[in-house]
């Protein structure tokens, strides 16, 4: 048979019998993926969405980041300008953080439904009387660092005694403060925001500091590497895990699988993410500059790359808060006085494995 530019009409036989073939495909195909489970996000790049739900109404959720827009936060941005939230049938709202809008005090108020926040900070909050729960651990690394000049006589650990550090005023400084007390170093400390001038100008002599964020600011200024004296937390015996998706007990039980959309969704988006780096940090500029917040893309770019690092950092565990990551913080807090009782693994976090 000849093939022109015209359709030639199918005999209904033929077209059962094509009909029957794409239907065996696409079921061989869906089997396929289903069954397939990926330990490196470059495996992931072929994933496939969950399929747009249609005539359904979209539920609310309010998303609150624990700081300002950046890409620390990229996998929900990536997640929302995707569409993975309304393929689950969430309507998610993206608030903006920042020191004004404390994210665990926010979502105790019930002024957000979801936050981020470090682990170690969520189980503070609990001591407190306040039953967070964890959704989803993005980080799996720590990435706290404390950074001094060496200009200032600090070369060692010890040589941080009696200097002025700056640690943020809320949410981000239980590691800090039982570092000092491993160490017995006695600072004073500087409450700090968001600003890294302080530390620039003179004021403190060392400051805590993400390597995704104000590391890279500090080398920005002009600072080189080898004029910091820099302790890395995760070398020190104190690598905690830090970013997860929480939000309140209550919420959770009110509506268990929304909870459960929103977690999945957020992981699609940060596995996006990570495999098309370019494509997500543009999504992230245009929301910061949505919210006037100052940026530049070589530090976005940074800040993915290296948050990327911390979300693959053990291998096939994305977005799970392993038990011996729950319990080693747990421990530490417990141990240093920071928490009187502690909390049921499961109890924590609700999607930990049942086969344990």
């Amino acid at each position: 048979m000849t093939i022109t530019g015209r359709l030639v009409p199918l005999s209904t036989e033929r077209r059962i019998m094509r009909f029957a073939l794409t239907l065996f495909l696409s079921v061989i195909l869906s089997v396929s993926l289903s069954c397939k489970k990926s330990s490196k996000a470059e495996d992931t790049a072929k994933f496939n969405p969950m399929p747009k739900l249609r005539n359904q109404t979209l539920r609310p959720v309010r998303f609150l980041p624990q700081w300002h827009h950046q890409a620390q936060f990229a996998g929900i941005y990536v997640a929302k300008a995707k569409g993975y939230y309304e393929n689950y049938g969430l309507d998610v709202i993206i608030q903006s953080g920042g020191p004004n809008m404390p994210a665990s005090t926010s979502l105790i108020n019930n002024k957000t439904d979801i936050t981020s926040l470090f682990l170690l900070a969520a189980l503070a909050q609990r001591e407190q009387g306040h039953r967070l729960i964890n959704l989803a651990q993005i980080s799996q690394k720590s990435s706290l660092m404390l950074a001094a000049k060496k200009e200032n006589g600090i070369n060692s650990v010890q040589d941080l005694n009696h200097k002025k550090i700056g640690l943020w005023r809320s949410d981000f400084r239980e590691l800090s403060i039982i570092f000092m007390k491993m160490n017995k170093l006695d600072m004073e400390i500087v409450p700090i925001d968001w600003t890294i001038n302080l530390f620039l100008k003179g004021p403190i002599d060392a400051m805590n500091v993400m390597r995704y964020n104000e590391y890279h600011q500090i080398l920005q200024a002009g600072i080189n590497p080898d004029e910091l004296f820099i302790v890395p937390f995760s070398d020190t015996g104190l690598d905690i895990v830090e970013d997860g998706i929480y939000c309140m007990e209550d919420f959770y039980l009110q509506d268990p699988r929304l909870c459960k959309d929103f977690a999945e969704a957020t992981i699609e988006g940060w596995i996006y993410a990570i495999n098309h780096q370019k494509e997500a940090v543009d999504i992230v500029l245009e929301i910061m500059s949505r919210d006037y917040l100052p940026a530049n893309r070589p530090h976005q770019e940074w800040m993915l790359k290296t948050m990327s690092e911390v979300i693959l950092a053990r291998g096939g565990v994305v977005g799970t808060l392993e038990e011996s990551s729950f319990n080693e913080a747990q421990d530490l807090m417990f141990n240093n006085g920071l928490i009187t009782k502690r909390t049921p693994y499961r109890e924590f976090f609700p999607y930990a494995p049942q086969n344990k």
